[in-house]
């Protein structure tokens, strides 16, 4: 009796999963910033800053409250999700209903560091573009996580 080899394995197991997308139901998912985003967060450097003058409190006047913070006060975060599009494919069967999806986001997150006096030291700014993924099946779901963590330094 013949072996079968790994890519026809594979053909033959992405078969059913190409299946079941093209007999999904597809639904677009729009552009836009995320429901708990901030929107005051550029991808362009922050004119209204100088390094050595601008105080910790101008920037909490200008932006708000951080999104995360040191424990000592040395820095502030800032960040940003947006939302670049995206699709779903919902299969309904039996009464229940089951999705997956990929949606390309957009992360940007500004950490602003301080010296000692609370003067402006340092700017690091970061945007990153991914695909993060979606799951769900009946009321629950899951998305992958994102690629960039706007709440920390990390």
């Amino acid at each position: 009796m013949a072996t079968r080899g790994a890519p026809e394995v594979l053909r033959w197991a992405a078969l059913p999963a190409v299946a079941l997308i093209l007999a999904g139901c597809p639904i677009p998912l729009p552009a836009g910033y995320e429901a708990s985003s901030r929107e005051n967060v550029s991808a362009e450097p922050l004119d209204w800053v100088t390094i050595g003058v601008t105080t910790r409190e101008d920037v909490l006047l200008k932006l708000g409250e951080a999104d995360g913070a040191a424990p000592d006060g040395t820095w502030l975060a800032y960040g940003s999700a947006y939302s670049k599009g995206g699709v779903v494919f919902v299969l309904f069967a039996g009464g229940s209903a089951a999705g997956v999806g990929s949606e390309r986001m957009e992360y940007r997150r500004i950490v602003i560091s301080f010296d000692e006096k609370g003067v402006l030291s340092a700017i690091e700014p970061v945007t990153r573009d991914c695909w993060e993924g979606i799951l769900g099946m009946g009321s629950s779901g899951e998305r992958s996580p994102p690629c960039l963590k706007i709440e920390s330094r990390e």
